[in-house]
This record gives C-alpha cells, sequence and structure tokens, in this order.
C-alpha cells in the first residue's frame, strides 16, 4: 500500500563493566522515502533498458543505416545491419573510424565528424560519394549517399558522440544524371537538328520547344507551353489545326498538320509541316508527344512553280501535238493527191507510158508511201503526247501476235538475205495489252533491225516470261549503237548514227512512240548494245494469269 511506512532497526546490547549485557539500545529510523526512491530507479532503469532494446531494435530495422559514435575518436558503439551491408559486414563495434574504414582517410569524411564533435553542430550532406571496400584488398567502390551527421551531448551540453544516419541513393543518383546527361542530349539535338522539335503531355499540353522554335517565333518558353502556342498560328489555320490535334490525341493516330507560323524577325506568316509521334510505356498507354515542325514554304512556293511551269508545258505541249496534227492532215492531203495521179499516169489514162517514165513513177510512189509513213508517225506521236491513242487491253496471246509480224517482215528478211531466229513460244503465254499496239512496237523494232543489219546478218526474237511479265526480245548483228545514245534514241526526233543509207533514216519518232506505247500498257521498252555486235531491244508487258 502507498501509505505502507518502512523503518530500518539498528539493535546495540548495553553491558556492565564485566560485559554482561543488562539491555538492549532499539534504534528505529524510518526509511520510507529511500526504499521508494530505490524501487524507483530500479523500475527506470530497467525502462531505460527496455526503451534502449526497442530503440536498437527500430534502429536495426531501419531502412536506411545508422551508427553511433563515441569520443572524440569516433568509436563505433552500435551500427544497424544497412551500414555494416554498406561497410562490407567487417567487425567494427569497438573500433574507431580510422581503424575499422582506413579507406576513408583523404575522403574528408574524418575531418567533417571532428568538426561536428567539436562544434556540436549537425552536418547534411547531400549526394556525397565515398569510396568503400567491401572486400579486403579489392578495389573500392563508389557509393553516393545522403546522410547526417548528429551530435550526441549530455545534461551539461558536452558533445560526447554523433550519431551517423542516412541512406545509399548510388542507384536513384546515377539513374538521375544519366537521365540529366539523356535529357541534355536530347536538347542538344533538338537544338541541332535544322527543325524546331517540342513535346506535349498525354493530355495535349506542350511542356517543352526547342530554342529554334522559341528564336522563330521570338518569344520565351513559357509564352509557347500549354496552349499559348496557338497564338502564334495564323488565324485562318487555327481551327483545322485545333481539330486534327484533337483527333491525334482522341485515336493515338499520329498527327500531321501544314500551317503557316509567325516569324518574328521577318514579320511574315510561313508554311510549316508539324508532326507528332505518341512515346508509349509498356502497357501502350501515352507517356508524351514528340513532335516537329518543317519550314516548307520554299517548297510550297516551289511547287507552286513546278505546278504552273508543268500546266503551262502541258499546253505548249498540247498546242504542239494539235499542230502536228493538224499539219500531218494537210500533208496527208496532198501526198494522196501525188499518189493518185501517179496511179492514173501508170495506168496510162493519160497516155502511153514509156518504161523509164514507170521507173520513175515507182520512184514517185514509193517516195510518196516513205512520206504518208513519216506522217504517220508524227500522227502517232501527237496523240500519244497528249493521250489520245485509245488502248484495247486484253489478254493477248505472244505467239498468235509474232506469227503475224513476222508473215509481215518475211519478205524484206528474205530480200536481205537475213537469217531469222524465233523462239517457240507455248500457246497459252499470254500478256496484258493492246493487240494492235503490240504489233505496231514490234514492227517498228523489226523494221530497225532490217534497217542496221548488213546482208548475211541474223535477226532474232527471244521470249522470257516470270511470274508478273513477258518479255519479247528483238536482236541484231548489225553495227550497233554509241553507248553515249542509248538512252537519246528513245527521244522524239533524235536518231542514232548508225544507218546504213541515208534513205533509211526517218523522222526519229519510231522508237519515242514505242517506247510510249509499251508504257501505256503498263510494260516497258529497254536497249542494249554493243558497237560492232549489234543491238537488243526488249518489250516487257504485264504477263495474264
Amino acid at each position: 500500500p502507498s501509505d505502507d511506512a518502512w523503518f530500518t532497526y539498528s539493535l546495540s546490547p548495553i553491558r556492565e563493566e564485566d560485559g554482561t549485557v543488562v539491555a538492549l539500545l532499539n534504534v528505529a529510523s524510518e526509511t520510507t522515502n529511500r526504499i521508494h526512491a530505490e524501487r524507483a530507479m530500479s523500475g527506470a532503469r530497467a525502462d531505460a533498458e527496455r526503451a534502449e532494446l526497442r530503440l536498437r531494435e527500430v534502429f536495426s530495422q531501419a531502412p536506411g543505416f545508422l551508427a553511433v559514435l563515441t569520443g572524440p575518436e569516433h568509436v563505433f558503439e552500435f551500427a544497424n545491419p544497412s551500414y555494416l551491408q554498406l561497410v562490407g559486414h567487417r567487425t567494427i563495434i569497438g573500433r574507431s573510424v580510422l581503424e575499422a574504414l582506413p579507406e576513408v582517410v583523404g575522403q574528408g569524411f574524418v575531418e567533417l565528424l571532428d568538426t561536428v564533435y567539436a562544434n556540436a553542430k549537425s552536418f547534411i550532406g547531400r549526394e556525397v560519394g565515398v569510396m568503400l571496400e567491401h572486400v579486403r584488398g579489392e578495389p573500392a567502390e563508389e557509393h553516393i549517399l545522403d546522410f547526417v551527421y548528429q551530435p550526441i551531448t549530455d545534461a551539461d551540453g558536452k558533445t560526447t558522440g554523433i550519431v551517423v544516419h542516412g541512406t545509399d541513393v548510388t542507384e536513384a543518383s546515377r539513374a538521375r544524371r544519366e537521365a540529366e546527361a539523356s535529357e541534355a542530349r536530347y536538347r542538344f539535338l533538338a537544338n541541332a537538328i535544322p527543325v524546331q522539335v517540342w513535346t506535349a503531355t498525354p493530355d495535349g499540353q506542350l511542356d517543352y520547344a526547342s530554342e529554334r522554335a522559341t528564336q522563330y517565333l521570338g518569344v520565351r518558353d513559357e509564352q509557347l507551353l500549354g496552349e499559348a502556342w496557338l497564338s502564334s498560328l495564323h488565324p485562318g489555320d487555327v481551327s483545322d489545326t485545333i481539330a486534327r490535334w484533337g483527333h491525334a490525341l482522341e485515336t493515338g493516330e499520329p498527327y500531321e498538320v501544314e500551317f503557316r507560323l509567325r516569324n518574328s524577325s521577318a514579320n511574315e506568316y510561313r508554311w510549316h509541316l508539324s508532326r507528332a509521334t505518341a512515346q508509349r510505356d509498356e502497357s501502350g498507354a501515352i507517356i508524351r508527344w514528340f513532335g516537329t515542325n518543317t519550314d516548307i514554304e520554299d517548297r510550297r512556293r516551289n511547287e507552286a512553280k513546278l505546278e504552273r511551269l508543268s500546266r503551262e508545258a502541258t499546253e505548249a505541249n498540247r498546242a504542239k501535238s494539235d499542230f502536228l496534227a493538224a499539219m500531218s492532215h494537210e500533208l496527208r492531203t496532198p501526198l494522196n493527191a501525188i499518189g493518185g495521179y501517179a496511179q492514173l499516169i501508170e495506168l496510162g489514162l493519160r497516155g502511153p507510158v514509156t518504161e523509164e517514165q514507170r521507173v520513175d513513177l515507182l520512184k514517185i510512189q514509193r517516195s510518196k508511201d516513205h512520206l504518208d509513213a513519216l506522217v504517220s508517225d508524227v500522227l502517232n506521236f501527237a496523240k500519244a503526247g497528249v493521250g489520245r491513242i485509245d488502248y484495247r487491253v486484253g489478254a493477248i496471246a505472244i505467239a498468235k501476235t509474232l506469227e503475224a509480224v513476222g508473215e509481215m517482215v518475211a519478205p524484206q528478211i528474205n530480200e536481205k538475205q537475213l537469217a531469222f531466229q524465233a523462239d517457240e513460244v507455248p500457246a497459252d503465254l499470254r500478256a496484258i495489252a493492246d493487240e494492235d499496239r503490240t504489233r505496231q512496237i514490234l514492227l517498228n523494232l523489226l523494221a530497225n533491225a532490217l534497217k542496221f543489219t548488213p546482208a548475211g546478218g541474223t535477226i532474232a526474237v527471244r521470249v522470257g516470261a516470270s511470274d508478273s511479265e513477258v518479255s519479247i526480245a528483238v536482236s541484231d548483228t548489225g553495227i550497233g549503237i554509241p553507248s553515249g545514245k542509248l538512252e537519246e534514241i528513245f527521244q522524239p526526233f533524235v536518231q542514232a548514227e548508225r544507218a546504213l543509207r541515208p534513205s533509211d533514216q526517218g523522222v526519229g519518232l519510231g522508237l519515242a512512240i514505242s517506247r510510249q506505247l509499251a508504257r501505256a500498257m503498263g510494260g516497258d521498252l529497254r536497249v542494249e548494245s554493243e558497237l560492232a555486235r549489234g543491238s537488243r531491244f526488249t518489250l516487257t508487258l504485264p504477263r495474264a494469269q
């Protein structure tokens, strides 16, 4: 009970001179307060021990590292598991910092501890690097730490030790530094490339613009961020730009739009092509938009100029073609008259005709036929130039077409004593083409071969096929074409200098017309040649499946 009283008794004997005890002296003193004080002190000591034990347990489980150093020598009194792991689980309790961690000498930490101990003022370190040995004899590794040196003082304010606690932020610090370096590289590249670079948040708010963009627009970064950049657009382009940007944000599809941006230095609006692509995380969610603005003002002006020039050229070409067509028709009328009158004379309707006159009339008829062929070439070229040739495209049998063409040129081949070689062509090999135009091309090629192959030479027709096309090659053993003129011969009114006789020359439209016809049917016409060895013209056409 709290009202109990405690006493201390002392019995002392009282003796006679002979030593006989004649009485006892009982001295009693009350010790209640002392007993209560001792019990209170014992309880307080036990509480303190339990509290220290709990505190040590808390410190041991703390995620950060913690150690207690005592005395001016900074002797380790306590270190939690995180601290021991940091220093490689060395035996450090009871040893000074210099003894336990000799590699820290010269790194400035012992000097910091001395200063904190002497001045009784805390020190806070942020991302401080320290070299520590995890294994004795192995090279030290750098750790980056956030830490605090907190002085411990007694009741009189005297420093008795230092508490060291902190966190190993090596990975986080390196990641941040790498991110900062990457960001710096990105910004450098963004400012180095010749376009304006910008980024936006997933909801479309501009959060970065390169220096090239701010310099072009003559504004500061903050004057472009968010939706402020819209004020730099030409008023006539704002609504379309917002609509396209909104569609990209809603669907996640790439953003592309052309708009006019105001150039502050020139005080003018210039056309730009703006593009942006969404960056996504592993789940597919958009985390950022990366975009560019490219100045296309010069390109648009050039396109407009090119369109105008092209239109003018088309009109001029049409006028030229109309003129050639009209002239061809006008020339054909007197040519037909010349042929008609020559026939009347040859039939003797104008009187008797001598043998010499018949020879002359034959020459007149040949010249008329030659001129008529030239006029036909001019007329065909004029029609092809303005797309006025009608094509009846369908599946044609290659063997049948070649047979018809061969029959047409056989007399000329025999007359000139040329050898003729032709492949056997499968009856089912077909091409997608206009049969009349295909025969026209092949006749042109064979006519050229006849012109430029001397007597005793060879003309060959070879046929090849792939899954997608059919090729018909007409080759000769003539004098060939100079390498510098292989492409020129397909230009109108251009001839290779390989004719055997001046009379063999036309106006140089046959090959130009033939290539136009081939390409109009989805094919092509190519040439290979070598001087003194001959030429090879290859017509390709789409294969019918």
